[in-house]
């Protein structure tokens, strides 16, 4: 699978950690459903399960539906403002 791409602030909990559903250490990251995980925990679980349902969008495989990308950006015309 590779690397996750979770740079959507959304993945961040401010209210304080969770133990990890995979290696049940502390993380203040959360997966897309709430789930508190480490992305590399994600990442490694993503890759222990090939055959898991994949989340998918314009064509593009964005990872297991456990654990997947954040949707690509769509990019301004003309740059930034």
């Amino acid at each position: 699978m590779g690397l996750l791409n979770w740079n959507n602030g959304e993945h961040y909990d401010h209210t304080g950690n969770c133990a990890c559903t995979q290696c049940g250490k502390p993380t203040p990251l959360r997966a897309h459903s709430g789930e508190p995980v480490h992305k590399v925990c994600a990442e490694d679980w993503n890759d222990r399960n090939p055959d898991a349902p994949r989340h998918q969008e314009n064509g593009r495989d964005l990872g297991t539906s456990r654990y997947h990308s954040d949707r690509p950006r769509n990019k301004r015309k003309g740059g930034a403002r």
